[in-house]
């Protein structure tokens, strides 16, 4: 019988202390340690830093930035105002449409083939390149020169997209880092969804153009280019 004694105070004791080990486990992790604490913070923390990181890769929807009105009326204006202007991307956007809003006024086309140029940080005939060859054409031909005019905010097709060249606000909705060059999408009144424009940071500090191919892409036609009864011959 003391044998079985024996046996019997050996599990007692087995058991008990195999609880205090399972016991330990349980508060180690638990939530109740210190060290075991710390680590939801450290989440919380990584989670802010990823949003702070999101959000310097695209600025808030919907965003206007200050910029000096009126269109510059020489080419050296022009130059002078992009040593300022152009030191962000946003920017050389403003600065592109500058130049493209110079180049479609008749009375300040010759200057403003120098800007537009100069925007695009291209050479001398680069309009005769077969790259450029739909947006060069549409800058020559009025009909389309509705589709610049839609990025000024305030105009609509309802008003044939009508603005003031020297008193515009374009609207940046985002603004994305690429390998080598950043991304800007903007805001189109004649178009649902974003139109974006590639601008890369030079040598000399300052911002350009390097891809503009959404800002000529057609929008929606201007009211007055509507046409009426189109089924009656007499208002062809």
């Amino acid at each position: 019988m003391n044998q079985w004694k024996q046996v019997a105070l050996t599990k007692i004791l087995f058991l008990g202390f195999l609880g205090l080990i399972i016991s330990g486990c349980h508060t180690a992790y638990s939530g109740n340690t210190t060290g075991y604490k710390s680590l939801e913070p450290q989440g919380q923390r990584y989670a802010q830093q990823q949003t702070t990181q999101q959000g310097a890769l695209g600025q808030q929807l919907g965003t206007t930035h200050s910029f000096p009105n009126g269109r510059p009326y020489t080419f050296a204006e022009y130059k002078e105002r992009y040593r300022t202007v152009g030191k962000t991307p946003q920017g050389a956007v403003r600065m592109y449409f500058d130049a493209l809003y110079c180049y479609i006024d008749p009375a300040r086309k010759e200057e403003g083939a120098k800007m537009l140029r100069y925007s695009l940080h291209e050479r001398q005939n680069w309009e005769r390149s077969p790259a450029w060859g739909t947006f060069a054409s549409r800058l020559k031909d009025p009909s389309y020169h509705h589709i610049f005019r839609s990025y000024a905010q305030g105009t609509s097709p309802q008003n044939s997209y009508q603005m003031n060249p020297d008193n515009y606000q374009l609207m940046f909705l985002s603004s994305r880092q690429e390998t080598d060059f950043i991304r800007v999408a903007i805001k189109s009144t004649g178009a649902d969804n974003p139109r974006t424009v590639h601008v890369k940071q030079f040598e000399d500090g300052l911002w350009y153009v390097i891809n503009n191919h959404n800002t000529y892409v057609e929008v929606r036609p201007p009211a007055n280019r509507i046409p009426v009864n189109p089924h009656d011959a007499d208002f062809d």
